[in-house]
């Protein structure tokens, strides 16, 4: 069996998990009054929304967003290279 889906496989877990990480540290630079749900269930997501979120915390959504975007990508990788070399 070849490793190298194996580890594109954790190395794209990996960074969902520092997605998730950046996505709690976010939350907790919502301005006062924001509640979670009015942060999070909008159409937009709240994406770069100044209103809803310091700086530091869309800077966390940033971060976020790039870390899970890398995370999905590299799950794709680990997917396509276990089809061609099954």
């Amino acid at each position: 069996m070849h490793t190298a889906p194996l580890v594109i496989a954790a190395l794209g877990t990996a960074s969902v998990l520092v997605a998730v990480y950046h996505e709690r540290r976010m939350h907790r630079h919502r301005r006062p009054g924001v509640t979670y749900a009015q942060a999070t269930f909008r159409r937009d997501g709240g994406w770069r929304r100044t209103d809803l979120f310091s700086a530091e915390g869309l800077a966390h959504q940033r971060r976020a967003s790039t870390f899970g975007v890398t995370g999905a990508a590299l799950w794709l990788l680990a997917l396509a290279l276990m089809l061609l070399v099954a």
